[in-house]
């Protein structure tokens, strides 16, 4: 009887997780256009078919990507935060942790959400700090859709290409004021990180801007 002999196996031993981990990979090597089944088969050296004993689609396998950021997202300490801190410190936790993958971020917030996601965790968790305080519950899907909305725009803003007006710096001069062209000119480096300042910014304005709102709504109540 012959022995088998120790060592790698002759074909990669395929798991969902696996699978999920080489796609953000992938992603991250070619980013969102070139990105394919047919490549992620490849990059794992198997068939095409072979994904399909462990994702049913594309759809479910961008999901279950979803599914690790929301897991990702740290939630201890937000009930012992005032609920205003609460929902922007989520906001913001949730926003680095689509950005933690930013060639996948365009994708997975242009997916469909189904139920391998966990993405009901997000709202789950808006939800219970919107109640705290004090929210009407027929209002509580408008407020969440909102900080979702502004939350996953902001994501987009900073992996789109493309930058804003922004402030560049002229040597001896200290800064002015520059046109989009002129940004670019500049290299795209300094256009994405004067970009994701810009973007940064906005955000926290916005989102400072919706609790406010929501702060106003509720004293009224």
């Amino acid at each position: 009887m012959s022995q088998r002999v120790a060592g790698r196996p002759a074909t990669p031993i395929l798991t969902q997780q696996v699978i999920v981990e080489a796609a953000f990979a992938l992603l991250d090597e070619v980013g969102s256009e070139e990105f394919s089944m047919g490549r992620l088969a490849r990059s794992l050296d198997v068939r095409t078919p072979a994904l399909y004993n462990h994702v049913d689609n594309r759809q479910h396998l961008v999901n279950l990507m979803r599914r690790d950021i929301v897991r990702s997202i740290d939630r201890s300490m937000l009930a012992d935060l005032p609920w205003t801190e609460a929902l922007f410190h989520f906001s913001v936790l949730f926003r680095e942790a689509l950005l933690k993958v930013p060639a996948a971020a365009e994708l997975i917030v242009a997916t469909p959400i189904s139920e391998e996601s966990e993405s009901g965790v997000i709202y789950e968790e808006m939800g219970r700090i919107l109640r705290r305080a004090g929210v009407a519950v027929p209002r509580i899907l408008m407020m969440m859709v909102a900080i979702e909305s502004l939350v996953v725009g902001a994501v987009l803003d900073i992996v789109a290409p493309g930058a804003h007006v922004t402030t560049v710096p002229v040597a001896g001069e200290g800064a002015v004021q520059s046109s989009h062209g002129e940004v670019m000119e500049l290299g795209e480096k300094y256009a994405h990180q004067a970009r994701t300042t810009v973007s940064d910014q906005s955000f926290e304005f916005g989102l400072r801007a919706i609790i406010a709102a929501i702060e106003r709504e509720v004293a009224q109540s």
